[in-house]
């Protein structure tokens, strides 16, 4: 039987941190990826990172204190929490980014001002807890470029062209000669990419860079790679987990295995266990990820960690079938928050603020499922809407394939998505009122610093309110969806598994989304999932490092 002394399930932040982390001590480590390819959610995340405390945070002479976060993140979650969960994230967070700073080809930067999610609750922060990660040069990759997970097309311009959230500034400052000159680079190395013949633009950024550069740590680091390498279920002897089954073929874990394999967000079963509206549900993650770790887990006698206040990370989503029956997804992570943007329901009203990142809880509690986003012609154009890139990029297309709804009027328009016309003429005309005046009396759109921070800062006076007058009109419908599930197994702040009988079941830790949310599933702020994944992989591959020394 081959031996590693670590084996990981699962390619995605927390398996490969973990592995890269156990590989510096010495560990011989193997990552099994189920999917073609390596990177799991997290190549096609943001790939932020949720790290108060932060060396680059210091560096840029933000005050902070883990005593203030810690105090915030208890106050957000309430008591539910696990206080010593959350003060290993807190306390090892910026070790690990040092470490990895150190040891490996992951870097971060500090992000743009980017608000906690509950700026009400003291201790929030509107900048400085926030990490990106730094571009990335696929080439440096060679080989294994071609087995990294491509980003998500409908994220990005066509063929692999990738925006960064750095660039964003650039982008809402065109056509200024300073955005015209940065894009203008940016093409021409695309460009230049599609000579060498590349798949796609080498390029990387986000939570693709972020794979990239573990997936090249991991690499540097000697840890043995497989794909398509299904995990079928763990080994157990005498209560210890002591390897896994590929095909039928056991391979030994002589200090533990670690399951990281991406939660169950396409486990149909999971789905209706867990989450509101399953069957209308659109999740963006792989289709791979269908709680093989959380189930194996459970096998070999692990437990759950209790009832959640959220079951998953909730993002809204539409979806189009393309002829090949590949269903494209789009997380509507920015657009509804511009000004000319609503949503309504099948009466043609509005039920919540679309800036929200709460919004699919509006659309779960007032039964808005499926609901339409609404714009008009000057929206689409300035902003584009869904998968309709600003300046109206791909509009026809998406048209002719029924993703986008286009009318003269705002009746026809209901008339063609099945809503009340009349609810829709006087909604719109209600918030052409609350444009002009720039106050939304009704949901408090724009009001909140993080609903500006994803508006248009140059449109006055509230930058998330905008009149929808100019026709054509056009409707996406959307769907409630996730990035990412937050029920998985109990763990302890050594992410060690915990048994049904309250005691670590020997050889078995857990991170990423296979272990619950230390959230609880209420996210404090952006880059509560990917931080979580490379912290809890960061401490399971710590510990087993010095499991292997002190054995």
């Amino acid at each position: 039987m081959t031996q590693f002394d670590v084996v990981v399930v699962g390619s995605g932040a927390a398996g490969m941190t973990a592995a890269v982390r156990a590989a510096a001590n010495g560990l011989s480590v193997l990552v099994l990826e189920k999917a073609e390819h390596f990177g799991g959610t997290t190549s096609l995340s943001g790939g932020g990172i949720w790290i108060p405390g932060s060396a680059q945070a210091q560096a840029a002479g933000v005050e902070d204190s883990s005593a203030v976060a810690r105090q915030y993140v208890l106050d957000v979650i309430g008591p539910s929490a696990n206080p010593a969960l959350i003060d290993a994230y807190l306390d090892t967070g910026p070790e690990m980014v040092d470490w990895l700073e150190q040891h490996s080809a992951v870097r971060f930067l500090l992000s743009p001002p980017s608000s906690d999610w509950y700026p009400q609750v003291p201790g929030a922060m509107d900048h400085g807890r926030l990490l990106s990660p730094q571009e990335y040069d696929g080439k440096k990759l060679g080989a294994h470029f071609a087995e990294l997970r491509p980003a998500r097309e409908e994220f990005n311009a066509p063929g692999g062209f990738m925006i960064d959230l750095f660039d964003l500034p650039y982008l809402a400052d065109m056509p200024s000669p300073k955005s015209l000159f940065h894009f203008g680079k940016l093409a021409a190395k695309f460009g230049a990419d599609k000579l060498r013949r590349y798949p796609r633009g080498t390029r990387l950024t986000m939570g693709n860079a972020l794979a990239a550069r573990l997936l090249q740590s991991a690499l540097d680091a000697g840890v043995t790679l497989r794909r398509e390498a299904a995990v079928d279920g763990l080994v157990v002897k005498e209560g210890r987990v002591t390897g896994v089954r590929v095909g039928g073929a056991a391979i030994g874990a002589r200090i533990g295995v670690l399951l990281a394999s991406g939660g169950f967000s396409a486990s149909e079963q999971l789905r209706k266990a867990y989450i509101p509206f399953s069957e209308e549900h659109v999740s963006i993650l792989p289709y791979e990820n269908t709680g093989d770790g959380m189930n194996m887990g459970l096998e070999a006698g692990a437990a759950l960690d209790g009832e959640n206040i959220v079951n998953a990370v909730w993002a809204v989503v539409s979806k189009m079938t393309r002829p090949d029956g590949y269903v494209a997804r789009y997380a509507h992570l920015i657009d509804m928050s511009k000004p000319g943007c609503i949503a309504v329901n099948g009466k043609g009203e509005r039920f919540g603020n679309e800036a929200s990142v709460h919004f699919v809880e509006a659309m779960h509690s007032s039964g808005a499922v499926p609901a339409h986003i609404i714009g008009d012609a000057d929206f689409v154009k300035k902003y584009g809407m869904g998968m309709v890139y600003p300046g109206g990029g791909g509009l026809k297309k998406l048209i002719a394939a029924g993703y986008v709804t286009q009318a003269p009027t705002l009746r026809d328009l209901a008339g063609k998505i099945g809503v009340d016309a009349d609810g829709l003429v006087a909604t719109v005309a209600k918030m052409n009122r609350y444009a002009e005046i720039g106050k939304d009396a009704d949901f408090g759109k724009g009001d909140s610093q993080i609903d500006i921070e994803i508006g248009d800062p140059k449109h006055k006076p509230n930058p998330c309110l905008g009149r929808v007058e100019s026709a054509p009109f056009y409707a996406i419908k959307i769907y409630p969806g996730d990035g990412s599930t937050t029920v998985g197994l109990k763990i302890d702040d050594h992410c060690r598994v915990i048994g049904s009988d309250g005691k670590p079941v020997e050889g078995l830790y857990a991170a990423g989304l296979d272990a619950n949310s230390i959230w609880r599933g209420k996210s404090p702020a952006h880059g509560c999932n990917v931080g979580p994944a490379m912290v809890t992989g960061y401490i399971a591959g710590k510990a087993m490092a010095t499991t292997r020394v002190t054995a």
